[in-house]
């Protein structure tokens, strides 16, 4: 992959940490609310597929916007969706499935993934500035 393709890779990472540290914010803000369903987000999956598609196949073109896409999907279409999570977890007796100890350690697994993606994003511009200083 080249450098100019892989920041707007980074930058969808990126946003997808945003969402993913907003959905883990409110589980823990909502862990005591009667009836609240933790939320979470998905992405590195459908992004993975998406990068391990093979090249060759066929994918279809569109016109306008709005047409319907097949075929291979581009890794730079791919958005994190943010989903309910509607399975029966350590309910507490108001049916609020949030686990605090989960959720602190999905919290603090999105920081680290974030300052990961921060650091890349950060090396990928350093190189950018190194071509074009002529360094």
């Amino acid at each position: 992959m080249n450098m100019p393709s892989i920041l707007p890779l980074l930058e969808q990472g990126l946003h997808a940490a945003s969402l993913r540290q907003q959905a883990i914010s409110n589980n823990i803000a909502n862990v005591d609310t009667p009836h609240y369903k933790a939320q979470t987000v998905t992405f590195e999956a459908e992004l993975q597929k998406a990068l391990q598609q093979d090249d060759s196949s066929f994918t279809a073109y569109r016109t306008n916007p709005k047409h319907i896409t097949f075929g291979v999907s581009d890794p730079l279409n791919v958005e994190p969706v943010l989903q309910q999570e509607n399975t029966v977890g350590p309910m507490q007796n108001s049916d609020n499935n949030v686990d605090l100890d989960s959720e602190m350690s999905n919290l603090a697994k999105n920081q680290i993934w974030y300052n990961a993606l921060v650091q890349q994003t950060s090396g990928q511009f350093s190189k950018l500035r190194m071509a074009i200083e002529g360094r």
